[in-house]
């Protein structure tokens, strides 16, 4: 969600643009979190050597199903030997990674648990093959007692917080992976444009601050776009402060206490007010509401002022490596960090997993091992990637082949470990330790810890998705004729969805949450 190359292209929607309408499914299972202490982590309590040794005297195979990161991957055999040798001499078992194509991932996760297939480690997270529906359906393994014998590096290097948005019903039922749980965001603006018409882009805050830039651009630059805006991704700063999202629609008021849904927030109706006088005066592409790939449209240089790519850097680095020419930056904010953010990428064992203790293994020596991380993620020198500095060092600096080119890729917060991560072309060393310090600066949510679960408003929030999947486009992008009449005409639909049922619903599991978690 994350921040790197292929997750911007295919979920930014989803996990590194989570506005005030995300990509959270409507459904889930209530979270009541018991801790002790300050965190709901388990103890640590490290394993003695003989015990461990006779937990890996024969040799087993584990497999690990995730979604496919990107659609050349390849070299998976030479890269899993290489991986192997590491993981043998470790704990004396093979990995197979198991890449499902995006358009049957989720199918075939429901059907492997409800047929009772046996496999071991799965990928799961708030937008895909979802964390809270798995764990209702009993899907997923307990791993407190795992943790606590076996994942003494997973516990050194998990952040505490992290523990609340996993843990169900006193159970941890998963790893929540090091992410940017908070990722500033901001507008980028192209660089030799801001330069040319003398633009103070650092006094940019809102998307109301952009109109006298987007109007000097419409006027003097015929073959530029003022501002990108498709389908799913919003414009940039389209955020509201001071408010949590908890499903599609419905948010958290950290300031009073209390759920709402978004059509009453005043400045979330604003923005959007913007958004259609910007499309109205032809600052936005008038077929924006079609455009389905952010990234590729970002990459035409055709555009003025585009979202981030995943992450504000402050010199515009990041967006210059991901849309291929120079750009300056802007922040925008820093979302409040709640359930959803917190699930953007997990691991879990299977309820099946006829080697649980070994994959839990497997597991801690993926985040101990940075050799065995940046393998798995990176694949192999000299034919994914090439080493620019630090060759035979444990931080090497590298090149990754990218674009066409590209034949392999597994996220590392896919894996867990992302600070581990080499300093390369999809993150920066630098890169890395802003978002580690974005994370530890970022308020957190009152109600971080809680899932909703949407059993009972299941048939609402079928037909709720349904005008959302259908009105949102139009939303996003201002292309309606009359935006009072279209916005009254959304919010009565949504009305007769059952979306007021669903907000009524979401505050009587939290208010029960809260009791439990005082």
């Amino acid at each position: 969600m994350s921040h790197e190359k292929s997750k911007v292209r295919k979920t930014l929607n989803g996990i590194l643009s989570m506005g005030l309408v995300g990509t959270v499914v409507l459904s889930g299972c209530s979270s009541n979190t018991k801790e002790t202490g300050a965190s709901a982590s388990p103890s640590q309590a490290t394993p003695k050597a003989s015990e461990v040794a006779s937990s890996t005297k024969d040799l087993v195979n584990l497999s690990w199903y995730m979604r496919k990161p990107i659609d050349t991957e390849k070299d998976q055999e030479a890269i899993e030997a290489e991986a192997n040798k590491i993981i043998k001499g470790s704990i004396n078992a093979n990995l197979h990674m198991n890449f499902i194509d995006n358009a049957s991932w989720e199918d075939k996760m429901k059907l492997m648990s409800a047929s009772g297939e046996a496999y071991d480690i799965v990928f799961t997270a708030n937008w895909t093959n979802p964390f809270d529906l798995n764990v209702q359906k009993g899907a997923f393994l307990p791993l407190d007692d795992l943790l606590k014998k076996y994942g003494q590096d997973i516990l050194k290097k998990v952040d505490e917080r992290a523990w609340k948005a996993v843990t169900v019903n006193g159970k941890i039922m998963a790893i929540p992976s090091q992410s940017p749980f908070s990722t500033p965001s901001s507008f980028v603006f192209k660089k030799d444009l801001a330069t040319k018409y003398n633009l103070d882009h650092k006094q940019v805050k809102t998307i109301q601050d952009l109109a006298p830039y987007l109007e000097t651009i419409k006027k003097n630059e015929p073959n530029i776009t003022p501002l990108l805006v498709t389908k799913t991704v919003l414009a940039p700063a389209m955020y509201v402060p001071d408010y949590t999202l908890i499903t599609k629609g419905i948010s958290y008021d950290e300031k009073n206490s209390k759920v709402i849904w978004e059509l009453d927030i005043p400045q979330y109706i604003n923005n959007y007010r913007t958004i259609r006088e910007y499309y109205q005066k032809g600052y936005i592409a008038k077929d924006a509401a079609i455009k389905t790939d952010y990234t590729a449209e970002a990459k035409s240089g055709k555009y003025a002022v585009m979202r981030d790519s995943g992450g504000y850097t402050e010199d515009g680095s990041k967006s210059t490596a991901l849309f291929g020419y120079p750009t300056v930056e802007s922040f925008a904010y820093s979302p409040i960090i709640g359930t959803g953010h917190m699930l953007g990428a997990a691991s879990a064992i299977s309820k099946t997993s006829k080697n649980p203790e070994r994959a839990m293994q497997l597991l801690n020596l993926v985040w101990k091992d940075k050799k065995l991380s940046n393998t798995l993620a990176y694949g192999l020198d000299g034919k994914n990637y090439t080493v620019k500095s630090g060759a035979g060092t444990d931080n090497p600096s590298i090149e990754a082949k990218s674009g066409a080119e590209q034949t392999w890729a597994i996220w590392h917060n896919w894996l867990g470990p992302l600070w581990d991560q080499w300093d390369s072309n999809w993150n920066t060393t630098a890169s890395l330790a802003q978002m580690q310090k974005n994370n530890k600066e970022a308020k957190t949510s009152a109600t971080l810890g809680f899932l909703f679960n949407g059993e009972a408003v299941k048939s609402e929030t079928a037909q709720v998705n349904a005008v959302y999947a259908e009105m949102f486009p139009i939303l996003n992008t201002g292309s309606m004729p009359d935006y009072d009449k279209f916005l009254a005409d959304m919010k009565q639909r949504l009305k007769d969805a059952g979306m007021e049922k669903i907000v009524a619903e979401v505050q009587k599991q939290l208010d029960a949450w809260k009791a439990q978690n005082k």
